[in-house]
């Protein structure tokens, strides 16, 4: 997986209720490459190599970044060079900054946030179907099953790693188990369409880069209610 895609992933899986963590550091040293800054910082007495977005850093600037993920043996190859430790970073600003609120430098155009941030009412279950918050406290009996949910689409991430990734929830479950992942090459839904949507369970699904899943829907597929 090449860095923008890393950086991507980073900001589009997590989930809204989790925040970049806020570093400020000496530049220590720097280079550009394939539209990125890398730079090794020295934070507290300790150094290490942040990459993000470009913006122009010299040896010896203040800077404050946002930390969105840290990945070991990271080979850049535009750089030919293979970082021990490089951790992953959303804007670049010059000076200390303590109380900035992280902002995410990388967005995805065709990601939209939810139209309406209302919890989703109770859904009726589909016919030979099953809630949300029934993939969850079922998941080792469906584990590798065709499975069906009726709910409402509340989040899509457009091609990532190849696939969109809608998000349903259907007014069950709790905090963590409310929404489930659908992944499938393309998709024409759109977020506040009601669907019957179908596709394989999976169980502790692990992406890499420490992006796990307890539960996720892949070759999914969707009909949207008349």
């Amino acid at each position: 997986m090449n860095l923008k895609s890393l950086l991507t992933l980073a900001l589009l899986l997590t989930s809204s209720s989790l925040w970049a963590v806020n570093h400020t550091g000496s530049v220590m040293e720097t280079m550009s490459a394939g539209g990125y800054t890398y730079a090794k910082v020295m934070q507290n007495e300790k150094e290490f190599w942040i990459a993000g977005p470009t913006e122009k850093v010299e040896i010896g600037d203040i800077i404050s970044f946002d930390e969105q993920m840290k990945m070991a043996n990271f080979t850049s190859k535009s750089l030919n060079r293979t970082f021990a430790s490089l951790m992953f970073v959303g804007r670049i600003t010059q000076g200390s900054s303590n109380a900035r609120s992280a902002e995410p430098a990388f967005s995805h155009p065709a990601a939209p946030k939810p139209k309406n941030s209302a919890p989703v009412v109770k859904m009726s279950k589909a016919v030979g179907g099953y809630t949300v918050a029934e993939l969850f406290s079922r998941k080792d009996e469906l584990s590798n099953k065709i499975i069906k949910v009726h709910g409402q689409v509340v989040k899509i991430s457009k091609q990532i790693m190849k696939k969109d990734w809608v998000h349903l929830q259907d007014g069950t479950g709790s905090a963590g188990t409310n929404d489930i992942i659908f992944l499938t090459k393309t998709s024409t839904v759109k977020v506040g369409d009601t669907v019957l949507a179908s596709g394989k369970l999976i169980v502790d699904r692990d992406f890499g880069a420490g992006y796990k899943y307890e539960v996720i829907v892949e070759n999914s597929s969707f009909e949207v209610d008349k």
